[in-house]
């Protein structure tokens, strides 16, 4: 759900800072994620509140994302006012006790990708006007991997076979380099790059207004369960249901009105790299030495380094924050031994 509805944003945020290597910077986040798939952090129990508190901000992040996308699409005039309704309506079903059925979002996923596949057929379907610009330099891959990232790691699950979730991660990914690709073939780099409805005007460059109607709706359907998705995975490291409910719901409207998509964007990569440093790290304490972790610091060093400034500062914010959160809600354990950590 993540990928589907973070592309409503991040096609073109991707192809504005790399062109086509906006492909090279999708296998790269795609390797990130691959290393968080391949194994889980060992954390000692006494810092299990600082790597809770990082995934609570990482996860929450994606609901003003989602509700950000959805205001963009359709309701472009009062996005502030529309992103903050759908961040009300999915607090009010996640803390009533209301959650999406696995039949359920086995439909949703279903018809996302078949709008995938009809999204790269309108592209294929018609020859592409000329290239307009330049290409950007490779350096820009490494800042589409940053925005890319979240997409690729911000729906899995704490538990799940880890050959599962590989095959998953490989699926996402081949969808999202299939769509990004035939999106640069129709419409470029620069045009891509510089459009705020990115799939509408893809539609628009293929001739196929037509669809716009069907368009809308598989917003809301990306959008909203995405959203809701991302609130329960915030929530449900914290015992409370309704409260808690209240409380992520009451942070991310904030963040809805105040953050326009691509920045609701920039802020969810930040703190889904800061996620990965900070499982990283308390890794490479508990075992001194991880290969799969010195790679994932290293690469999410790298991806950090291509993010503006202020949006690093409000992650670190946010992740302190919800660790002392955390820290404060969490029983006391008896144990002092490392123990591994579901992702």
């Amino acid at each position: 759900m993540w990928l589907g509805a973070g592309l409503l944003v991040a096609l073109a945020a991707g192809a504005a800072v790399a062109g086509w290597w906006l492909l090279a910077g999708i296998a790269l986040a795609g390797l990130l994620a691959g290393l968080q798939v391949a194994g889980s952090a060992t954390v000692h129990p006494r810092a299990e509140w600082l790597l809770d508190g990082a995934r609570t901000a990482a996860r929450l992040a994606g609901v003003p994302l989602f509700a950000a996308a959805f205001a963009g699409y359709l309701v472009p005039r009062y996005s502030a006012l529309t992103a903050l309704g759908v961040v009300l309506l999915v607090t009010a079903v996640d803390a009533a006790g209301f959650t999406l059925p696995r039949p359920a979002r086995g439909w949703l996923l279903g018809v996302l990708l078949a709008a995938a596949a009809g999204l790269v057929a309108v592209c294929l379907a018609i020859p592409p006007a000329p290239a307009v610009g330049g290409t950007p330099p490779f350096s820009g891959a490494f800042a589409a991997a940053a925005v890319f990232f979240p997409l690729l790691t911000g729906g899995r699950g704490r538990g799940g076979q880890g050959r599962k979730k590989a095959w998953w991660l490989a699926g996402s990914v081949a969808v999202a380099l299939a769509v990004c690709a035939a999106a640069l073939y129709q419409m470029g780099g620069v045009r891509l790059g510089l459009s705020r409805v990115p799939l509408r005007d893809l539609l628009a460059a293929g001739d196929a207004q037509a669809l716009l109607p069907l368009l809308a709706g598989v917003v809301v359907i990306a959008t909203v369960p995405a959203a809701l998705g991302a609130l329960a995975q915030a929530r449900a490291r914290f015992s409370v249901r309704p409260v808690a409910s209240m409380a992520c719901g009451a942070v991310a409207a904030v963040g809805a009105v105040l953050l326009e998509p691509v920045e609701a964007l920039l802020l969810a990569a930040a703190l889904a790299l800061a996620e990965v440093l900070v499982a990283g790290l308390l890794t490479l304490s508990a075992r001194r030495w991880d290969v799969r972790a010195v790679l994932s610091v290293l690469l999410a060093i790298v991806l950090l380094a291509r993010i503006p400034p202020g949006y690093l500062l409000l992650a670190v914010v946010f992740v302190a924050v919800a660790a002392v959160i955390r820290r404060s809600a969490r029983p006391r354990r008896p144990s002092e031994q490392p123990r591994t950590t579901p992702e």
